[in-house]
């Protein structure tokens, strides 16, 4: 039976042997290599013929008040081991990997529980192009000149309007806006809620003649492959026809960021809830842009940057710079001004 919302088994089954094989690891501790593992769970939460995992020593204190429970843990910690021997360990090189493998495994891709073709309520132009294997549910609208890509899964209430180009294998959950032109790439994940392609914020004001005008915009967003946008987030398609709003390969994008008009994510940044990316900034490869973070227009945030949660960083951020605060600045000199307030 599948897994379902009061926490049931997966049906996907795996002895502790069969898991040791699947991650790479050694089995050590207690003797239990035939136990039946149905699931994962938190080790400060254990349930019994789960697996779980400590990746570092200050969740180690909780194998003492656990009793065989399946452990994954990394070659540096191999000596809880021995500390606690009431519980069956799988000792690998990488803990996160690992447990990211058996969560999938056990739990991967059940969204997709849709059957493939084309919902009857559905409507599809005539000149959309749908790859094989697709699935398109109740009440989705797809426009004229769309490619659907082969394996990819568009839920109920989504609307794809004309020209949008969506490779193999994405999965748009319930409720996804796809405006016209724009382009999301192979093994995508788009949570629902998510509006790809909205007209960009800028507006004049005219304080003599009492009108405030809105800029028309023309361009499209372009969504590299692998790439995961969040629910509820917005991503502003590009002022001028000829250019893009761009995020690029396996990017991750939290629940409710904003991306704004002609701003470009580079491959691998991670960014986190609440965020705003302003209009036209750029933020580089493997950059980490944390909770509440605010990027001005036109700012750029160099590779591997980290902007701490809640930063205000109206300039431009060096490769490899942690900044935080607001003004961010960097961040061991923010936390010494933090420290010199305290003492007034």
């Amino acid at each position: 039976m599948d897994s379902n919302v009061n926490g049931h088994s997966s049906g996907r089954e795996l002895s502790v042997a069969e898991l040791a094989r699947m991650v790479g690891g050694r089995i050590a501790g207690a003797s239990g290599v035939e136990t039946t593992i149905t699931g994962t769970c938190a080790i400060v939460a254990y349930s019994q013929n789960k697996v779980s995992f400590v990746k570092n020593r200050k969740y180690g204190e909780h194998l003492g008040n656990v009793q065989r429970a399946v452990v994954l843990i990394p070659e540096t910690l191999a000596d809880l081991c021995e500390r606690y021997t009431q519980n069956i360990y799988v000792v690998v090189a990488d803990v996160m990997k690992a447990i990211m493998d058996v969560q999938d495994h056990f739990y991967g891709r059940q969204a997709m529980a849709i059957e493939e073709g084309v919902s009857s309520t559905a409507v599809v132009h005539s000149s959309a192009v749908i790859g094989s294997r697709v699935s398109i549910g109740h009440h989705v609208y797809v426009g004229k000149d769309t490619v659907i890509g082969d394996g990819t899964t568009v839920m109920h209430g989504c609307c794809i309007l004309d020209n949008v180009f969506i490779g193999r294998n994405s999965l748009l959950y319930p409720g996804v806006y796809v405006h016209r032109r724009c382009q999301i790439g192979n093994d995508c994940t788009i949570l629902p809620g998510t509006r790809i392609g909205t007209d960009g914020f800028r507006f004049e004001q005219d304080v003599a003649r009492k009108t405030v005008r809105k800029m028309t915009h023309a361009g499209r967003v372009v969504i590299g492959n692998r790439v995961e946008i969040g629910a509820n987030t917005a991503v502003d398609r590009a002022t001028f026809e000829s250019d893009a709003t761009v995020i690029s390969d396996d990017a991750k994008v939290d629940n409710l960021v904003h991306i704004a008009h002609n701003a470009k994510i580079g491959a691998r940044t991670i960014i986190v809830a609440q965020s705003c990316i302003g209009g036209s900034a750029t933020v580089g490869d493997d950059a980490w842009i944390g909770i509440g973070a605010a990027i001005s227009n036109g700012v750029n945030i160099g590779a591997r940057a980290k902007v701490l949660l809640s930063a205000v960083v109206p300039h431009d951020v060096a490769d490899d710079e942690i900044v935080s605060g607001f003004y961010a600045m960097p961040h061991r000199q923010w936390k010494r001004v933090c420290s010199r307030l305290k003492e007034m």
